[in-house]
């Protein structure tokens, strides 16, 4: 998802600015993309292993570990091909370019991408009709989480179509219309993930709101009712966490995949040249897929331990389990 918008970035590097990277040490980026692999494969195979392992299972870790087995198909499907063809000189074959990279690798982008956009739909629906989402089943579940995977196969054809080995230089690359290929990268990766994600949220700062205005004329009338108005607020208190934690996901993605992305609109215009800047760029960009599963690690540290407390008091995580509460 680059100029074109997935130019093939061994192109820059053993064509027009191979000499520029020479200059600043070639082989430090070449480390630093080996890096950002390992991290990609470790750290979601972590998350994925800790969320499943861990009961009770609630929605929020199935679309939890869902994010992260798409990331991880991102280190798999597109880091890794990029990383040993482009740095480590490995020779493209036709089966690696046309089965593996030309379709598989973007297909996860997308999948990783709208898994984002369906944490923020289950969130908006567990705050505007908590009953009724904790009444939820397995159907849900997982006709939430094909449905990204779905996108990401329909979205991804287009990649698939265009994919082109190179026999006589040996490189495999995405040879689509540019103008085209462009604009419906803009939209499918940014503009309408940001519209559905928005709403969502303000959907959920208008019924905090409406709720806590409630809270507060409860509190005044209420004069027996302190365990579940205790209860009441340390679920919704676990809610509003996970809201900010699927925010914090989203702030990531905007600021990994944006630069690239309003990168390929410069040089599509001709705003700016191909340089140096454009080769680092496109390599951090499946960085997203490394961030996400620190901030899980990070913003839920206790979620991973078991609590030895009796009482209502519950990890992030715990507070979202299928159970029918108050507010739930």
């Amino acid at each position: 998802m680059t100029y074109n918008v997935t130019v093939n970035w061994s192109i820059i590097v053993n064509k027009t600015y191979k000499s520029s990277v020479e200059m600043i040490d070639e082989k430090g980026l070449k480390w630093i993309s080996l890096i950002i692999l390992l991290g990609i494969i470790f750290l979601n195979i972590l998350v994925v292993v800790l969320l499943v392992s861990r009961k009770p299972k609630s929605r929020m870790r199935f679309f939890v570990a869902n994010l992260a087995i798409a990331d991880l198909c991102v280190g798999i499907c597109f880091v890794l091909p990029e990383t040993l063809f482009n740095w480590f000189n490995v020779s493209w074959n036709p089966y690696a370019c046309y089965i593996l990279y030309a379709y598989f690798s973007m297909v996860p982008f997308y999948v990783s991408t709208y898994a984002i956009v369906i944490l923020s739909i289950d969130r908006a629906y567990v705050i505007l009709k908590p009953f009724a989402s904790a009444s939820k089943g397995k159907l849900y579940r997982y006709g939430l989480a094909m449905s990204s995977w779905m996108i990401g196969c329909i979205l991804a054809i287009p990649y698939g179509v265009f994919g082109t080995y190179n026999e006589e230089e040996v490189y495999c690359s995405h040879e689509a219309p540019s103008l085209v290929m462009l604009y419906l990268d803009l939209c499918t990766i940014i503009i309408i993930p940001l519209l559905i994600i928005s709403v969502c949220y303000i959907i959920i700062i208008i019924k905090l709101c409406e709720r806590k205005r409630g809270e507060i004329i409860l509190d005044k009338d209420s004069d027996d009712d302190c365990d579940i108005d205790v209860k009441h607020q340390a679920t919704t208190k676990a809610k509003v966490r996970t809201i900010k934690l699927v925010c914090v996901v989203f702030l990531a993605y905007i600021m990994c995949w944006s630069p690239i992305t309003i990168a390929a609109i410069m040089l599509h215009h001709n705003l700016a040249h191909y340089g140096l800047w454009f080769i680092v760029l496109y390599m951090l960009a499946p960085l997203n897929s490394l961030v996400n599963p620190l901030v899980f690690l990070i913003f839920n540290q206790k979620m991973f331990r078991r609590k030895k407390k009796k009482g209502f008091s519950r990890t992030t995580f715990d507070a979202e389990t299928l159970r029918v509460t108050f507010c739930s």
